[in-house]
């Protein structure tokens, strides 16, 4: 059996994401030996940014216009705003990118190599990227895209509007991209399972029309849906049937088991009842074979990243994903609803984690680890400290983490010792009636003790805020802002930040019990028959609106005072950047 695994746009290009090369090492502990990972976001990214690639769109562009400009086609829609939007965009396009085809290449080439080290160098390719990026989707205007992320006029929320987005040839930039660069070799291949992991809203077009396109072609191409996005909408998918025309199924929560018995059962009886975390349609009835199953993580094998090009990411080394746990061991912030992502709480085993780095960083030739849990248990924290101490291993690593009593000097100078640069927190708040309220189960001087004793430490940390949560009055979110905006904090090194407007997510705790939280009232956006949140109204603190403005406020308050280049644009490239200064500072 052939089993293709692809990780389609838009995500970050500094590392890889852990889904598939954790699905790819099961399956080849198991007996399918004839897995392919692709990330295809990344082989993307790269044949965008060359000169050849730009020269294309120009002559592109000029055809364009050209046709816009026939005598029937002015006269037809020369009147129309859109159209003259348009033109004026393709126009400005063919203006600007002259002024960038020679610059793409080699800053594509800045961020792979030392001279990513160079900050000046750095900002200045990161921004060339975009802006080539933002020049060349001038082609298919009023889409855009950027190395992070891609906006079309289509509401991701809605399956009608996702599937007139398929087949636009004019908007729908990553309809041409595939069938320039991609489909043949997908074809070519002929999977008999194809997994595409969709794991953040901007992957959901890009990644509908990678499927639709595939199976356009080769029906008999079993073409299925992972990832967390589709977890959330288990009983959204049951309602839109459209969905099975595109694709055949969904693995929802953990994919491991799930997609092994999946390729057993398209190579054999087809008996998807068999088939964990599935929705699948039979006899034109929706099914979703529960209960859901969730993986024993020390029955899992190290991730395989093999397949993946690591050289083609936009970093100079690289930084790979590790899990410590799956889950959350805390699942009580009103807000959140990440934790339903993979179920119930999970830990794996701290030798086999230790195992993991080891044989990560000898295969892969990096020290470099990020572990991505929604946080990592103090106790993990101890022991893979301790065992990497123990080991003697050079390893540099990052990771998210609570705001814990537990955290203590003692443990966070061991951390650092083992190699920890820098953690990741969810403040979310530094009004302890928000926090309170919020259900965050932290204490404000817990927050204030912690920070400084990884300044003491030499451990950097990033902190997430979110502006406007119901019954926020403006001075409690002014007191946040004041907080991280500590010059003590702006002035260590690898610190950044990063706020949030509050969105009401769904299945998050507030939605059960909104008149706690001091909601007047609750609504799921019209025609949004795949959405993920409400609109809401408060009783009390600061209006929707007023929180927006404090928003914009927080935001252009920590853009003055705090560079975003490098730590906050990427957590990844931060890592390296802390590393690369410690070392040029110990050798002065």
């Amino acid at each position: 059996m052939k089993v293709l695994l692809l990780f389609p746009p838009s995500w970050h290009p500094s590392q890889p994401y852990l889904s598939l090369p954790s699905l790819t090492a099961f399956l080849r502990q198991n007996g399918v030996r004839d897995v392919v990972q692709r990330d295809i976001n990344i082989e993307l990214l790269d044949i965008l940014l060359t000169k050849k690639t730009c020269s294309e769109f120009y002559q592109r562009i000029v055809d364009t216009l050209r046709t816009m400009d026939s005598p029937g086609e002015s006269s037809r829609r020369g009147a129309s705003p859109d159209y003259q939007e348009k033109r004026q965009a393709l126009v400005n396009a063919l203006e600007l990118i002259p002024s960038v085809i020679d610059k793409v290449e080699p800053a594509k080439n800045t961020l792979r190599s030392e001279d990513f080290y160079d900050l000046e160098r750095y900002i200045a390719s990161v921004n060339t990227v975009n802006e080539t990026l933002g020049i060349l989707s001038a082609a298919y205007y009023p889409s855009s895209m950027t190395a992070l992320n891609n906006d079309m006029r289509y509401s991701v929320y809605s399956s009608r509007e996702i599937f007139s987005a398929l087949d636009d040839a004019e908007e729908n930039i990553f309809l041409d991209l595939y069938k320039d660069h991609i489909l043949s070799s997908v074809l070519e291949f002929s999977p008999h399972v194809l997994g595409i992991s969709i794991t953040s809203t901007s992957q959901i077009i890009p990644g509908l029309t990678l499927a639709k396109l595939i199976k356009d072609r080769n029906k008999e191409i079993h073409v299925t849906i992972g990832g967390s996005v589709f977890t959330k909408l288990i009983e959204n998918v049951k309602k839109v049937d459209g969905l099975f025309s595109i694709v055949d199924s969904f693995v929802v929560f953990e994919g491991e088991h799930a997609l092994l018995e999946l390729v057993e059962q398209v190579g054999g009886k087809r008996d998807f009842a068999k088939v964990p975390n599935l929705i699948y349609r039979e006899n034109n009835v929706t099914r979703v074979n529960e209960p859901f199953f969730a993986e024993d993580l020390n029955r899992l094998p190290t991730p395989d990243f093999d397949g993946f090009p690591l050289r083609f990411y936009l970093t100079p080394a690289s930084v790979l994903p590790v899990q410590t746990s799956r889950g959350c061991y805390y699942r009580k912030c009103a807000f959140c609803n990440l934790h339903l992502d993979h179920g119930n709480f999970r830990l794996r085993q701290p030798e086999l984690l230790l195992e993991d780095i080891r044989k990560l960083s000898q295969k892969y030739n990096t020290p470099y680890f990020f572990f991505t849990d929604e946080s990592v248990p103090v106790n993990q924290l101890r022991e893979i400290s301790q065992g990497i101490l123990k080991n003697q291993w050079d390893i540099k690593w990052m990771g998210g983490v609570r705001f814990e009593s537990t955290l203590t000097s003692d443990l966070l100078g061991k951390m650092h010792a083992s190699g920890c640069q820098k953690l990741v927190f969810g403040l979310e708040s530094y009004n302890q009636r928000m926090l309170d309220l919020m259900k965050k189960g932290t204490k404000v001087d817990v927050v204030k003790r912690v920070l400084d004793e990884c300044l003491k430490a030499g451990i950097s940390f990033h902190l997430y805020i979110i502006i406007g949560f119901p019954t926020e009055t403006a001075n409690e979110a002014l007191e946040t802002i004041g907080f991280v905006l500590n010059k003590e904090y702006l002035d260590s090194p690898g610190f950044s930040c990063l706020p949030s407007l509050f969105g009401m997510e769904k299945d998050s705790p507030i939605t059960q019990n909104p008149s706690e939280y001091g909601l007047r009232s609750m609504m799921a956006p019209k025609g949004e028959d795949l959405g993920l949140g409400y609109f809401y109204e408060v009783e009390q603190g600061m209006s929707t609106e007023e929180a927006e403005r404090m928003y914009h406020y927080a935001i252009s308050q920590l853009s003055e005072k705090l560079c975003p280049f490098p730590y906050n644009y990427s957590m990844s490239d931060g890592l390296l950047y802390i590393i690369h200064m410690k070392k040029v500072a110990s050798q002065r």
